[in-house]
């Protein structure tokens, strides 16, 4: 992967963002100042969900769209529903004004969860994207047309049903833009009509509808046009390495994870065998092959690889290095660069990979020859990744990567907390890792954005002590 390329992308997608949400937050206050609501638990709700849409627009395009798992955005779809419909129903207790509107939300949050059950359960995922959006279009403009429903609300669920769907769709994002505009556009003609609205509430919506929908379809085809080169350049290298066709390719990126898990359990390894730990490992390495090269798609991924390489800094050592993703960028950022993995497939594709870049990695798969390697010249930067979750010995691992680095060196790592159903061959290291580097003297050096409690990163970054200190 170009990371270069990717920073840009990142950036261009931020400041699209900004003027994305821009336009539609000017154009929904510009619909609030014509229409206007008089309660006040309607205004809560219209800002509440009008700057949840905006924020939406900044960051869901990316994270749904540069992926390689085509059932991540029905997934999604279905999963924002339950939280939508969590805030309705709290949001509707605290600030319904009478028993009316109290009912009247909870038919229509019952209906939703009807359909939202049936997508889940019967609807083929392709089609749950557009079975959602029907059934919540059909509600809006029924309560738009023969309920009580104040247009502005209105014009906003349509928004919002509009986005979500947008959002969520698998392909032509462009298509399903004109579709929901235009099916708002004559619902909003009727409703305005059959109520006898003003023509300016009329031109408002239909502005605030039209912003809406090209902004998130604007954002969506720029995300998906990335990751179509992302997974393009990816698919080139694993073909030209493998022999694979893309078919192939693409049942191995869907299939890997779960045929790890499966093989895993099969395997019923004692977790304090090493030796066997370590043969699962390679015998296994063609499945990580395809895993790592999925999840390196990934927009969380992409922007965790490139937040830790700003830590590099001098000699670097990748341990569990995979694929090679971020000692290759390392190396051509003419970072004197060490690969260390088990001697399988991916190790042998990182090595075919830096050939084929021309790039200057030493690559190593025994631990004394790395030792060995580090006497000579020590690291000034220490990575590891996605690794010790899988190793017994945490407390001996730290060690031993701790030894490798130099005074002043910056050590790097994660340690994900325990097996899950898809990743059962991660350990459970019932360790306060915190309290044991610190121990060791080193220092904690993560950035605010680490530190913050409600993140879910789990990276550990430290500074060896000088000698002497």
């Amino acid at each position: 992967m170009d990371y270069r390329d990717q920073q840009r992308y990142l950036k261009q997608s931020r400041t699209r963002a900004a003027w994305a949400a821009f336009a539609f937050l000017l154009s929904a206050f510009a619909c609030l100042k014509v229409e206007g609501l008089r309660a006040t638990g309607a205004t809560i709700v219209f800002a509440l969900a009008t700057a949840a849409v905006a924020i939406s627009l900044g960051y869901v395009p990316d994270y749904l769209h540069l992926t390689v798992n085509p059932k991540k955005r029905s997934s999604w779809a279905i999963r924002i529903r339950w939280r939508i419909m969590t805030a309705a129903l709290i949001l509707s207790l605290l600030l319904a004004s009478s028993v009316r509107s109290r009912v009247t939300v909870f038919i229509v949050i019952a209906w939703l969860l009807v359909i939202t059950l049936f997508a889940k359960t019967w609807v083929p995922h392709r089609l749950v994207v557009a079975f959602l959006w029907a059934g919540e279009f059909g509600t809006v403009s029924f309560l738009l047309l023969r309920g009580p429903l104040n247009p502005l609300l209105g014009v906003l669920l349509l928004v919002v049903a509009a986005h979500l769907a947008i959002v969520a769709c698998n392909a032509r994002p462009w298509g399903w833009a004109a579709v929901t505009i235009a099916s708002s556009w004559v619902v909003l003609w009727l409703a305005l009509t059959w109520h006898r609205g003003a023509a300016t509430e009329y031109a408002a919506f239909l502005v605030w509808v039209l912003i809406s929908g090209a902004a998130t379809a604007w954002l969506v085809d720029r995300a998906s046009e990335q990751n179509d080169k992302n997974m393009a350049a990816a698919v080139f290298e694993l073909k030209d390495f493998t022999g694979y066709s893309l078919d192939r390719i693409r049942v191995l990126w869907e299939v890997s994870n779960q045929e790890l898990a499966n093989n895993w359990e099969k395997a019923a390894i004692d977790s304090d065998d090493r030796e066997k730990l370590a043969q699962w490992y390679r015998d296994n390495s063609e499945l990580y092959l395809f895993a790592i090269s999925g999840y390196n798609l990934e927009y969380k991924r992409i922007r965790s690889n490139l937040n830790v390489l700003e830590f590099a800094q001098g000699a670097c050592l990748d341990y569990g290095a995979g694929n090679g993703e971020i000692i290759l960028e390392l190396a051509r950022r003419e970072h004197p660069a060490v690969y260390y993995d088990v001697d399988g497939v991916t190790m042998r594709f990182a090595q075919w990979r830096a050939e084929q870049r021309k790039l200057a990695v030493e690559f190593f798969y025994r631990k004394e020859d790395l030792a060995a390697s580090a006497r000579q010249r020590s690291f000034d930067t220490v990575f590891s990744f996605d690794v010790l979750e899988h190793l017994p010995d945490l407390a001996g691992e730290l060690d031993f990567l701790s030894s490798l680095l130099a005074p002043g060196g910056v050590f790097v790592f994660d340690v994900p907390a325990g097996s899950t159903k898809a990743h059962p061959m991660h350990l459970d290291h019932r360790m306060d890792v915190f309290m044991y580097m610190e121990g060791k003297g080193f220092v904690d050096e993560r950035g605010l954005a680490l530190q913050l409690p409600f993140k879910k990163e789990e990276k550990f970054v430290y500074r060896k002590p000088q000698e002497g200190t």
